[in-house]
């Protein structure tokens, strides 16, 4: 009978596997149920995404072949891993998970329609970055079945550990930090196991955060966590070069009457590029060196490196005041080098009407190949009440594209005078799908980024 000889060789295969296994792969408990009754009215939150932050060349474990799992190993690279990974599944498991542990959870993928705006109700977004993998494999069967149980596949055990963030989508800032770890092990051999095996330890570690008593604390009581060391960690502690309370006066510029296109190349001369991990953009507004931008192109950072349209080299620039909620920040450069002009344009402090010719300065997409690029459309409405991150503000709505990267880049009139800033567009495409710009673009008007920054005008 065959029955016998295939418990025989599974015995011997997980045996082998775990005598002979050439990583060591750290074990994991699921953490206690947390206690969510149904009384309790936790936040709603979704699933921000997982980025896979492993360095190159890193290697996750081995893999072992042939009878028994007894051939040599042979390293398992992290591309091996992410070619595997199916981020729906991911969402789909952390959904599942947190809601059944009590928790409220948007964006479910059961939604057909309009899952954009199932979404906009979460209070915080959670997002995780995939710091470590353990990973043993027994592979065996290869393009046919093995000779003694008919099967093919891989069995193994894997263990991670997620670093997540807790992103308070009102306040516009991370509220919250943690790192929970899972682990599972398959003794049955799969064709997919490697994404089963991804799959299953990333809900134990979602179901490790969801216990996190800090974590509860803060999503179903609203308690926020007090800052420990940890969450310094990431703040600038170093002595400012300026007072963030500095008085910002700007000169009366006289408005132009000269259409933008005559000298578009010299007025487009006042946006530079702003580069923090990524990049965005910005614009000056004095000739002192204050720069304005958005609050979501610098971060927390306290000092951001700049690049002018004289692309000499990257500038220094100090983050002097930030609003988060209306996504604007004030930049000044630590240092204004002699080489480099600035011509702050003049600002019109009126709502364009509708229909007006408009031009927006920035540099999307690629940092070096798109630098300070015109893109020129109307303004499509006024948009008064506008809910953004769950607050109600004010925009202009413009056709004009603009792409990521463009964000805090100047708005202009069909003159040249500065009219609003560059926040956001909106885009046609699914959850995990690519975003298509439709040429639904929002700008904030200037007053209000001068009133929130407390500049005088």
């Amino acid at each position: 009978m065959r029955f016998p000889y295939i418990l025989a060789y599974t015995a011997l295969s997980v045996l082998l596997l775990g005598g002979c296994a050439a990583y060591p792969v750290k074990k994991i408990e699921y953490s206690a149920q947390p206690e969510i009754t149904e009384n309790d009215k936790p936040a709603p939150i979704k699933f921000g995404g997982l980025k896979l932050l492993l360095p190159p060349g890193m290697e996750l474990g081995a893999s072992r072949g042939g009878s028994f799992c007894a051939s040599p190993a042979y390293p398992i690279s992290r591309n091996v891993l992410a070619k595997e990974i199916d981020r729906k599944f991911l969402r789909l498991g952390f959904h599942d998970v947190m809601e059944a542990n009590g928790y409220d959870v948007s964006g479910s993928p059961e939604v057909i329609f309009n899952p954009d705006d199932e979404e906009q109700r979460a209070d915080y977004s959670v997002a995780g970055k995939l710091k470590d993998v353990q990973l043993n494999l027994c592979s065996y069967g290869g393009y046919s079945p093995d000779w003694l149980t008919g099967r093919r596949g891989q069995s193994g055990e894997m263990y991670v550990a997620i670093d997540w963030s807790v992103y308070d989508r009102l306040k516009r800032h991370v509220v919250y930090k943690v790192r929970t770890e899972g682990y599972t092990k398959r003794g049955v051999p799969n064709e997919e196991a490697l994404s089963l095996l991804f799959n299953d330890a990333f809900e134990m570690a979602v179901h490790n955060l969801s216990s996190h008593s800090a974590f509860q604390d803060l999503i179903v009581s609203g308690h926020k966590p007090k800052k420990n060391t940890s969450d310094l960690k990431g703040e600038d502690q170093r002595e400012r070069i300026f007072d963030p309370r500095e008085e910002v006066v700007l000169n009366t510029i006289p408005l132009s009457k000269v259409n933008f296109a005559v000298d578009a190349e010299g007025r487009s001369k006042v946006a530079v590029m702003i580069q923090k991990g990524g990049h965005g953009s910005g614009f000056f507004i004095t000739d002192e060196g204050h720069i304005l931008t958005n609050a979501h192109v610098v971060g927390d950072a306290r000092n951001i490196r700049v690049v002018s349209a004289y692309k000499k080299k990257g500038l220094k620039a100090e983050v002097l005041r930030i609003d988060k909620v209306r996504d604007v920040a004030l930049l000044k450069l630590e240092d204004v080098p002699s080489w480099l002009e600035i011509k702050p344009l003049p600002v019109r402090a009126d709502i364009p009407k509708v229909g007006e010719d408009i031009y927006a300065i920035g540099t999307p997409l690629d940092a070096y190949k798109m630098r300070t690029s015109v893109t020129k459309g109307i303004v499509s409405a006024y948009r008064q009440g506008y809910k953004y991150e769950g607050v109600r503000m004010n925009f202009i709505q413009g056709d004009v594209e603009t792409h990521p990267g463009s964000s805090g880049g100047p708005l202009l009139d069909e003159y040249g005078n500065i009219i609003g800033m560059s926040v956001m567009g909106l885009h046609h495409g699914g959850v995990d799908e690519p975003k298509i710009g439709v040429g639904l673009n929002l700008f904030i008007p200037i007053l209000e980024v001068f009133d929130v920054l407390d500049i005088m005008y």
